[in-house]
Protein backbone atom coordinates (compact mmCIF):
# COMPACT_ATOMS: atom_id res chain seq x y z
CA UNK A 1 0.00 0.00 0.00
CA UNK A 2 1.24 3.44 -1.07
CA UNK A 3 0.32 7.03 0.31
CA UNK A 4 1.62 9.92 -0.40
CA UNK A 5 1.71 13.81 1.48
CA UNK A 6 3.19 16.79 0.00
CA UNK A 7 4.53 18.30 2.90
CA UNK A 8 7.84 16.95 4.88
CA UNK A 9 6.66 18.71 8.01
CA UNK A 10 3.99 16.23 8.07
CA UNK A 11 6.59 13.60 8.28
CA UNK A 12 6.88 13.65 12.32
CA UNK A 13 3.08 13.46 12.19
CA UNK A 14 2.42 10.41 10.56
CA UNK A 15 5.37 8.79 12.04
CA UNK A 16 4.25 9.46 15.57
CA UNK A 17 0.83 8.56 14.59
CA UNK A 18 2.24 5.14 13.11
CA UNK A 19 3.82 4.49 16.39
CA UNK A 20 1.11 5.30 18.22
CA UNK A 21 -1.19 2.99 16.31
CA UNK A 22 1.98 0.19 16.41
CA UNK A 23 3.08 0.63 19.54
CA UNK A 24 1.74 -2.90 20.82
CA UNK A 25 2.17 -4.56 18.17
CA UNK A 26 6.16 -3.78 17.13
CA UNK A 27 6.45 -4.50 20.85
CA UNK A 28 4.87 -7.93 21.18
CA UNK A 29 7.25 -10.71 21.13
CA UNK A 30 5.00 -12.25 18.02
CA UNK A 31 3.27 -10.00 16.53
CA UNK A 32 -0.36 -10.89 14.49
CA UNK A 33 0.43 -11.36 10.94
CA UNK A 34 -2.12 -7.95 9.78
CA UNK A 35 0.59 -5.81 11.77
CA UNK A 36 2.39 -3.43 9.37
CA UNK A 37 5.17 -0.65 9.69
CA UNK A 38 4.59 2.24 7.71
CA UNK A 39 8.05 3.02 6.10
CA UNK A 40 8.72 6.78 4.45
CA UNK A 41 10.07 6.96 1.01
CA UNK A 42 11.58 9.94 -0.15
CA UNK A 43 13.31 11.34 -3.50
CA UNK A 44 16.80 9.82 -3.75
CA UNK A 45 17.99 7.56 -0.80
CA UNK A 46 15.46 5.57 1.67
CA UNK A 47 16.59 3.14 4.32
CA UNK A 48 13.96 0.69 4.89
CA UNK A 49 13.91 -2.93 6.81
CA UNK A 50 12.11 -6.08 5.57
CA UNK A 51 10.32 -6.16 9.15
CA UNK A 52 8.61 -9.05 7.05
CA UNK A 53 8.99 -12.50 5.94
CA UNK A 54 11.71 -12.57 3.27
CA UNK A 55 10.34 -11.65 -0.58
CA UNK A 56 12.04 -10.80 -3.31
CA UNK A 57 12.59 -7.04 -4.27
CA UNK A 58 9.84 -6.84 -7.02
CA UNK A 59 7.14 -8.41 -4.75
CA UNK A 60 8.08 -6.59 -1.59
CA UNK A 61 8.16 -2.78 -3.67
CA UNK A 62 5.65 -3.30 -6.01
CA UNK A 63 3.43 -0.85 -4.50
CA UNK A 64 5.54 1.65 -5.44
CA UNK A 65 7.10 -0.19 -8.77
CA UNK A 66 6.36 3.17 -10.56
CA UNK A 67 8.68 4.82 -7.98
CA UNK A 68 11.81 2.72 -7.10
CA UNK A 69 14.09 1.89 -9.37
CA UNK A 70 17.12 0.55 -7.62
CA UNK A 71 17.61 -1.45 -4.35
CA UNK A 72 20.56 -1.82 -2.39
CA UNK A 73 21.58 -4.75 0.67
CA UNK A 74 24.81 -5.29 1.54
CA UNK A 75 27.13 -7.96 3.08
CA UNK A 76 29.31 -7.02 6.09
CA UNK A 77 31.23 -11.10 5.70
CA UNK A 78 31.67 -10.09 2.21
CA UNK A 79 32.37 -6.26 2.35
CA UNK A 80 29.72 -6.33 -0.82
CA UNK A 81 26.48 -4.77 -1.73
CA UNK A 82 23.86 -6.92 -3.95
CA UNK A 83 21.75 -5.16 -6.53
CA UNK A 84 18.40 -4.79 -7.65
CA UNK A 85 17.83 -2.95 -10.71
CA UNK A 86 13.65 -2.97 -11.74
CA UNK A 87 12.75 -4.11 -15.16
CA UNK A 88 17.00 -5.37 -15.63
CA UNK A 89 17.54 -8.82 -14.27
CA UNK A 90 20.59 -8.96 -16.18
CA UNK A 91 22.11 -6.35 -13.69
CA UNK A 92 20.48 -7.23 -10.94
CA UNK A 93 22.45 -10.08 -8.48
CA UNK A 94 19.57 -9.55 -5.33
CA UNK A 95 17.09 -11.96 -5.93
CA UNK A 96 15.80 -11.84 -2.49
CA UNK A 97 15.36 -9.56 0.71
CA UNK A 98 15.76 -11.85 3.95
CA UNK A 99 13.21 -11.18 6.86
CA UNK A 100 14.85 -8.49 9.46
CA UNK A 101 17.41 -7.20 6.42
CA UNK A 102 18.02 -3.36 6.09
CA UNK A 103 17.73 -2.38 2.28
CA UNK A 104 18.63 0.88 0.69
CA UNK A 105 16.15 2.24 -1.99
CA UNK A 106 16.61 4.83 -4.69
CA UNK A 107 13.57 6.52 -6.10
CA UNK A 108 14.72 9.56 -8.97
CA UNK A 109 13.67 12.65 -6.85
CA UNK A 110 11.58 13.55 -10.07
CA UNK A 111 9.44 11.19 -9.33
CA UNK A 112 8.45 12.35 -6.18
CA UNK A 113 8.62 15.88 -6.53
CA UNK A 114 9.14 17.17 -3.39
CA UNK A 115 6.83 14.57 -1.95
CA UNK A 116 7.01 11.68 0.46
CA UNK A 117 5.53 8.16 -0.10
CA UNK A 118 5.11 5.58 2.38
CA UNK A 119 5.23 1.74 1.92
CA UNK A 120 3.26 -0.26 4.43
CA UNK A 121 5.63 -3.78 4.83
CA UNK A 122 4.24 -6.64 7.49
CA UNK A 123 5.32 -6.29 10.68
CA UNK A 124 6.10 -10.17 11.61
CA UNK A 125 9.58 -10.31 12.82
CA UNK A 126 9.78 -10.53 16.65
CA UNK A 127 13.14 -8.88 18.58
CA UNK A 128 16.00 -10.65 17.40
CA UNK A 129 19.78 -10.93 17.60
CA UNK A 130 21.96 -9.19 14.44
CA UNK A 131 25.22 -10.52 13.98
CA UNK A 132 27.40 -7.07 13.52
CA UNK A 133 31.04 -7.69 11.43
CA UNK A 134 33.87 -5.58 12.53
CA UNK A 135 34.01 -2.49 10.32
CA UNK A 136 30.45 -1.46 8.79
CA UNK A 137 27.04 -3.65 9.31
CA UNK A 138 24.31 -2.45 7.83
CA UNK A 139 21.41 -3.44 10.22
CA UNK A 140 18.00 -3.12 11.62
CA UNK A 141 16.37 -2.44 14.59
CA UNK A 142 13.94 -4.91 15.21
CA UNK A 143 13.74 -3.73 19.49
CA UNK A 144 11.06 -1.96 20.98
CA UNK A 145 10.13 1.67 20.03
CA UNK A 146 11.73 5.00 21.45
CA UNK A 147 14.72 3.13 22.66
CA UNK A 148 17.99 5.91 23.04
CA UNK A 149 20.64 3.97 20.23
CA UNK A 150 23.16 5.01 24.26
CA UNK A 151 21.21 1.99 25.38
CA UNK A 152 20.62 -0.25 22.51
CA UNK A 153 24.59 -0.27 21.66
CA UNK A 154 25.58 -0.27 25.49
CA UNK A 155 28.50 -2.28 26.17
CA UNK A 156 29.43 -2.73 22.27
CA UNK A 157 32.25 -2.20 20.95
CA UNK A 158 30.48 0.40 18.58
CA UNK A 159 32.44 3.35 17.47
CA UNK A 160 29.79 5.55 15.36
CA UNK A 161 25.68 4.34 14.98
CA UNK A 162 24.10 6.18 11.76
CA UNK A 163 20.52 6.57 11.15
CA UNK A 164 19.34 7.91 7.88
CA UNK A 165 16.57 10.41 7.63
CA UNK A 166 14.93 10.19 4.24
CA UNK A 167 12.99 13.56 4.80
CA UNK A 168 16.27 15.87 4.77
CA UNK A 169 18.63 13.01 3.31
CA UNK A 170 21.25 12.89 6.28
CA UNK A 171 22.37 10.90 8.93
CA UNK A 172 21.57 11.35 12.20
CA UNK A 173 25.32 10.20 13.98
CA UNK A 174 25.95 8.75 17.30
CA UNK A 175 29.58 8.94 18.47
CA UNK A 176 30.10 8.12 22.03
CA UNK A 177 33.49 9.24 21.32
CA UNK A 178 32.34 12.79 21.63
CA UNK A 179 31.30 15.04 24.40
CA UNK A 180 28.74 14.25 26.04
CA UNK A 181 27.38 17.89 25.45
CA UNK A 182 27.92 16.68 21.16
CA UNK A 183 26.48 13.27 20.91
CA UNK A 184 23.08 12.99 18.76
CA UNK A 185 20.88 10.61 21.56
CA UNK A 186 18.70 9.16 18.65
CA UNK A 187 15.94 7.02 19.37
CA UNK A 188 15.81 4.04 17.33
CA UNK A 189 11.97 3.12 16.45
CA UNK A 190 11.05 -0.86 15.27
CA UNK A 191 11.82 -1.46 11.56
CA UNK A 192 14.99 1.29 11.17
CA UNK A 193 17.82 0.84 9.36
CA UNK A 194 21.35 2.27 10.39
CA UNK A 195 24.73 2.25 9.60
CA UNK A 196 26.85 0.52 12.79
CA UNK A 197 30.63 0.89 12.78
CA UNK A 198 31.78 -1.77 14.95
CA UNK A 199 35.61 -1.80 16.49
CA UNK A 200 37.67 -4.94 17.21
CA UNK A 201 38.49 -8.18 14.62
CA UNK A 202 35.64 -10.15 15.74
CA UNK A 203 31.80 -10.33 15.05
CA UNK A 204 29.82 -9.28 17.71
CA UNK A 205 26.09 -10.46 18.84
CA UNK A 206 23.68 -7.46 19.10
CA UNK A 207 20.53 -8.49 21.47
CA UNK A 208 17.80 -6.61 20.71
CA UNK A 209 14.33 -6.23 23.11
Amino acid sequence: MRAFLGSQLLFVLVMALAVSVLGSAVTAQEPEADETVIQPIAGNWSLLVNTGPAASPGSLLAPIDDLATVAFTFDPATDRFRTYRAGSAVLSDLAEIRSGEAFWVFVPPERLDGDLAFLEIAATVPPTAVTLQPGFTLAAWIGAQGVPVSEAISGLPIRRAYLWVAATQSFQIWDPGLPSSLREDFELEYGAGLWVDLAGSEPVVWEQE
